[in-house]
């Protein structure tokens, strides 16, 4: 389980991910298992009152994208984290507020990642968001993420 403070990650994004307090993101308490993050639907409203195809996209890799900072951010080191490649299937129109939740990756593929990381200074890592609205799956993602560790110079 990640740990922590929900109020001080949604800042962090706030601060540095712009996008995030114009869609009024707000990340959820730590759980076991995953990351959530919860998108009001009225700023990200498309003209069919549901949301945004876009903002939806984002919502998801958001998801990904935080829950590998997180992991990372304890560490010594610091890296830049991208999305390299994605793909996205909607499934239902969204016409309430909406949540991206991202599954931790199971300890074998995470620790493959982070050997690689280490031993390279570059890794990648497919993680397969979801978008939910009132507890059903929205859209689903299928993400792949490069990290690439920083040097001080």
């Amino acid at each position: 389980m990640l740990d922590y403070d929900a109020e001080e990650v949604t800042a962090y994004l706030h601060e540095h991910i712009p996008i995030t307090r114009a869609m009024q993101l707000e990340v959820m308490p730590p759980e076991p298992d995953r990351l959530r993050l919860l998108a009001r639907l009225k700023p990200n409203l498309n003209h069919q009152e549901t949301a945004f195809g876009g903002s939806i996209a984002s919502l998801g890799i958001l998801a990904g994208w935080t829950l590998i900072h997180l992991r990372l951010h304890s560490s010594e080191r610091r890296y830049k984290i991208v999305i390299h490649k994605s793909e996205i299937e909607f499934q239902r129109p969204i016409e309430a507020d909406f949540e991206g939740t991202c599954l931790f990756p199971e300890e074998p593929v995470w620790e493959t990642f982070l050997a690689s990381l280490q031993r390279k200074g570059r890794a990648r890592i497919e993680l397969n968001p979801q978008v939910m609205v009132n507890g059903k799956v929205a859209a689903t993602i299928k993400g792949n993420f490069v990290i690439r560790e920083l040097s001080d110079v």
